[in-house]
């Protein structure tokens, strides 16, 4: 794949990732007081925690990668998060746990898009992916071929949508590992504005998804299966691309191949919050991706950094 040409300018990452910590509990913070409360308080019996608060004691929870009787002696040691939520005192573990139990995976969407909505621009080059995270239960069956047992961990497959330029994430989706991939490319670019280019391997390639890149003005760049042929079969979409790859095989892989920048994505998130998912109940698998997605937040601090110095964000390799 070759060197990269760019990377992001020291001035911006230095500050950013010396601070880590504080920023991304700031960023937090203001999307959940912008945003209704995940969960209604009970009107009756003890009283209990604002949900407002428990859910950014979750969120911190997997940010920083803790189990939860380690983010309780966080939270009691770093006095500055209760200032910032102006209270005297958090939840301990176990309200934090019931919390993450609570939280829907829409809630999280929705803090997700609040992060980053300032980021969000027309006429975006984006890339579509997905690639699996462990879980830590395991499929066993019988292969009657063979005769004998056979075992596959199970994992979760994330799919998301990026912007080619700032590699910020504005879409998830997470299924099983069973699921078909080019039926979640739709709903991928559902709220996307009008988009330039749209890149993805041959998973995501059919007729349907053509045609629905070319209906938000952009240009697809779905990679064709070997056995892909011209006939639009009533999606013309499908068709101009594929004479423009049969045209110009070499220029339209060119365009193809900023499809590697997903993968930096998917690697950066599990350099960071790990490969695995943590969670044994069923429903809490999806939410701790999520909320994996959604800590994977440095490129929008990266991008204010940068427009606060007034300096570019990327700086050559050379």
């Amino acid at each position: 794949m070759g060197k990269p040409k760019k990377r992001t300018s020291p001035r911006v990452a230095n500050p950013v990732n010396r601070d880590f910590e504080r920023l991304i509990l700031l960023s937090i913070i203001g999307a959940v007081r912008a945003a209704n409360a995940p969960w209604e308080r009970k009107s009756f019996g003890r009283p209990c925690w604002d949900p407002r608060i428990v859910g950014v004691c979750v969120f911190l929870k997997v940010s920083l990668c803790k189990t939860y009787d380690s983010i309780e002696a966080y939270l009691k040691s770093n006095t500055s998060v209760a200032q910032r939520l102006g209270v005297e005192q958090l939840p301990g573990h176990s309200v934090i746990a019931r919390g993450m139990e609570k939280i829907p995976v829409s809630y999280i969407r929705l803090i997700s898009r609040l992060v980053t909505f300032q980021m969000k621009r027309r006429g975006m080059d984006i890339a579509v992916d997905s690639s699996g995270f462990r879980l830590k239960t395991s499929s066993k069956w019988f292969d009657i071929r063979i005769k004998r047992k056979s075992e596959k961990k199970d994992y979760l497959k994330l799919h998301i949508v990026i912007d080619v330029d700032t590699e910020i994430i504005w879409h998830f989706i997470t299924t099983d590992w069973k699921g078909a991939d080019a039926k979640q490319f739709k709903r991928l670019i559902k709220d996307l504005p009008r988009i330039h280019r749209a890149v993805g391997d041959k998973a995501y390639s059919s007729r349907v998804n053509c045609q629905a890149v070319a209906d938000k003005g952009g240009m697809p760049f779905l990679r064709f299966k070997t056995n892909a042929t011209a006939k639009a079969k009533g999606y013309p979409a499908w068709q101009i691309s594929f004479e423009a790859y049969s045209d110009n095989p070499d220029e339209w892989m060119d365009e193809y191949h900023v499809r590697s920048i997903v993968e930096a994505v998917f690697s950066s998130i599990k350099r960071c919050f790990g490969p695995d998912i943590k969670s044994i109940k069923g429903w809490l698998k999806r939410r701790e991706l999520a909320i994996k997605v959604l800590a994977n937040i440095k490129r929008v601090l990266y991008i204010e950094r940068a427009k606060d110095l007034g300096i570019p964000l990327w700086v050559s390799c050379q």
